[in-house]
């Protein structure tokens, strides 16, 4: 596929204004990331290894009447892919809300976005907005596991408006596909920054559609010539994320909840950086686990963590947009 070709696929403003959610276009950010079949620079390098672990990221949207079927072909995917030892594993995320306290509304609006998305295609208002990741360990894997050609030939086709009384329209879907690699992570064990952690890690996710935790995707761009000081800040900012907690003289935080300002510890949190440039700008997401969208929200609220995200924010050309997403289904190899 050529860069023009894929340049299609780029990220659009997908949720950066009103007017784009509302004509249904994904989650996202400008200026993201070229496709996985662009051509672009060699990977840079993750610590511990030449380009490390890799995730396949997908952003799209079902019309309800296909939606079983798009979830039992992504199922059988993960079949077919499970058992490859460069295979790490694979997750699908249902779009359900948007964290509020990310733009610093006031904490009075904390959480009214929370089941937005998930409202609005049950009472059949928007689609079913999914984020698809396909986890694997180095570029080679990725290449050998065909998961490009099964999407295009797969789920691509599936991607069309529907409509009451019409059925399927000749309206597609738009999408975007990006390659992004996990540079840090951490969980409730420790953070790590060396690849054999990070495959392990990410063997390992913990968001069980039965448990009913929050994943957290925080979307930003940067200026792609601060990438190296971004790091250096954003860092010790995941550690705080991971580390922190309210009333800190409880173990690991009390649940938070819409009337207080307590909060348990992030689940897990990675973050994953564009392995291309789009331009002059670099596309990451922060990708956090909790246990309810209220421990997040409230973890905002905190002065630790106000004081740890400044620095970080200061980078930032495009974004935030922080969606809450429900795991749908979750394959670990």
């Amino acid at each position: 596929m050529s860069h023009d070709e894929t340049s299609k696929m780029n990220r659009r403003d997908f949720i950066g204004a009103s007017v784009a959610v509302s004509a249904g276009l994904i989650a996202g950010i400008p200026g993201g990331a070229a496709a996985e079949g662009s051509k672009g620079p060699e990977l840079t390098p993750v610590r511990g290894g030449k380009d490390g672990p890799l995730t396949l990221y997908y952003e799209f949207r079902i019309a309800q009447p296909v939606n079983t079927q798009a979830l039992a072909e992504i199922e059988a995917e993960a079949a077919r892919l499970y058992g490859d030892r460069d295979f790490l594993g694979l997750s699908l995320k249902q779009m359900v809300g948007e964290s509020t306290m990310v733009r610093n509304f006031p904490a009075s609006y904390k959480g009214i976005l929370g089941s937005a998305y998930a409202d609005g295609a049950t009472g059949g208002t928007l689609p079913i907005f999914y984020s698809l990741f396909l986890r694997f360990n180095g570029m080679g894997a990725l290449r050998r596991s065909g998961v490009t050609d099964w999407f295009i030939k797969t789920i691509e086709p599936l991607l069309f408006v529907y409509r009451p009384g019409v059925g399927k329209t000749d309206i597609a879907f738009d999408y975007f596909t990006g390659l992004f690699q996990t540079v840090a992570a951490g969980d409730r064990d420790g953070v790590y920054t060396y690849r054999d952690d990070i495959v392990a890690f990410l063997r390992n996710q913990q968001d069980q559609p039965e448990l009913g935790y929050t994943t957290v995707n925080n979307h930003v761009s940067i200026h792609n010539s601060d990438l190296a000081v971004f790091e250096g800040k954003v860092l010790p900012l995941l550690t705080v994320a991971q580390e922190t907690f309210q009333p800190t003289d409880v173990d690991g935080g009390l649940a938070g909840a819409p009337g207080n300002t307590s909060y348990r510890r992030a689940v897990t949190t990675e973050i994953l950086r564009n392995a291309y440039p789009d331009g002059h700008l670099r596309s990451y997401m922060m990708h956090g686990l909790w246990e309810s969208i209220w421990d997040h929200e409230n973890s905002h609220l905190d002065p630790r963590f106000k004081l740890a995200s400044t620095p970080v924010g200061a980078h930032v050309v495009a974004g935030p947009i922080e969606p809450f997403y429900a795991t749908r289904f979750l394959l670990n190899n």
